[in-house]
């Protein structure tokens, strides 16, 4: 059974299928059909560590004993893996990220369910079942979507999310660009921190919003945060937070770098246990704190201003050491007769206040708060503001500082 598809999905599988059936013939792919698979393919690669490193776990862990229905588990494990080990590849701007990168997707996902539905079949194991069905539920999101795939911080879906081995901390992806990536830590229970660590080649920006009450580090000190952060972290740096309240408080983070494949290197982590009593406490606008910025003023600020424009609040100066490339992040305000972003580099969105439509590659969609979407290099992103209230998103590139 084939996945649930958009037609402007369809209409690029076709034309996938045509071009290798003519020796895989560029002739007569559009640009806006490139830019669309790119969107698609994009949408997919946020799964890296999502529903192909998730499914596969699971899948791990429901070993079969019909000879048969173990040979269709395995081979879906194997797809997985190769379905991950993709994300690490290059999603080019030509007619090659339709008839390679998105075909390659769309034939090995599809590969993958009916590997897991014969599995289920012949084992008739209620556990496979599940996990197949998730799966393609995970999918479909995508595919059956017209190629503006959002994601919001407001949960951890299940079978679609991974676990940081040395730190135990569950990571939500939320958009993969190239070099860079916007995730949620999801913290499981009231009291939950994010245990200190550094990462050796890799930036981050932690973010939190209110309520809450705790302490965000940042080397040798710590701040306490009772209101709306956010904190740049370069190379090599201890960082983590302590929640000191009853109230849950998941972490929002960015996190990047020029000299990895930035999007997805949770590998790159170096756990750092100190005592909070050890530290220094300092206020979040100390030096100590790296410029650390109350996000949540900076929102307010923003949703102020009349006409519509976009500047940076943490430049990427701050976190570029050494060729890893710095975040920056920015905030736009976007009224009613819009705002188009710079298509020079992949970009992240977050929607953080009001409503808005964005078009690209021909299509659109509404955006809401807590929307994350991920814009590739040189695809124009239009915005605009719908409703009363002020449309404000926060905006992050990876660049070196100098650019």
């Amino acid at each position: 059974m084939s996945l649930k598809t958009h037609s402007s999905y369809a209409r690029l599988v076709e034309i996938a299928l045509q071009s290798h059936e003519k020796g895989r013939d560029p002739l007569g792919i559009a640009e806006e059909d490139i830019a669309l698979a790119r969107l698609y393919s994009y949408a997919y690669r946020n799964h890296a560590i999502g529903a192909f490193h998730a499914t596969r776990v699971a899948l791990q862990k429901n070993a079969l004993s019909q000879p048969l229905a173990e040979a269709h588990r395995e081979r879906a494990m194997e797809l997985l893996t190769d379905l991950a080990n993709q994300s690490m590849d290059p999603v080019g701007n030509n007619f090659r990220a339709l008839v390679s990168t998105f075909h390659r997707y769309n034939c090995n996902i599809h590969r993958v369910i009916e590997a897991l539905e014969r599995a289920a079949r012949e084992s008739k194991d209620d556990g496979i079942r599940k996990i197949s069905a998730r799966f393609r539920e995970i999918m479909e999101e995508i595919s059956a979507g017209n190629g503006l795939h959002v994601t919001q911080d407001t949960h951890a879906p299940e079978q679609a999310s991974f676990i940081v081995p040395n730190l135990g901390i569950t990571i939500v992806p939320l958009a993969y660009g190239d070099y860079h990536s916007w995730n949620l830590a999801w913290l499981n229970g009231a009291r939950s921190d994010v245990p200190f660590h550094r990462h050796h080649q890799g930036v981050e920006i932690h973010l939190g919003y209110s309520p809450m009450k705790g302490s965000s580090v940042l080397g040798e000190c710590f701040a306490e945060t009772a209101e709306g952060y956010a904190m740049p972290i370069p190379p090599m740096v201890r960082h983590g937070y302590v929640n000191g309240s009853d109230m849950r408080h998941n972490v929002p983070f960015i996190f990047g770098s020029l000299l990895q494949g930035g999007w997805g290197v949770f590998l790159d982590v170096e756990a750092q246990p100190m005592e909070l009593s050890q530290m220094r406490k300092v206020s979040v606008q100390s030096r100590d704190m790296g410029r650390m910025i109350y996000l949540e003023r900076e929102i307010e600020a923003c949703a102020k201003k009349i006409p519509s424009l976009i500047y940076p609040v943490i430049p990427a100066s701050v976190t570029d050491r050494n060729g890893t490339g710095g975040l920056e992040l920015s905030l736009a305000r976007i009224n009613e007769r819009g705002l188009t972003l710079p298509s020079d580099v992949f970009r992240i969105i977050s929607v953080v206040r009001g409503k808005g439509v964005v078009k690209m590659a021909g299509v659109e969609r509404t955006l809401n708060l807590h929307d994350h979407l991920g814009i590739p290099a040189g695809i124009t992103a239009a915005l605009k503001q719908e409703g009363e209230e002020p449309f404000v998103l926060l905006d992050v590139v990876i660049k070196r500082a100098n650019e």
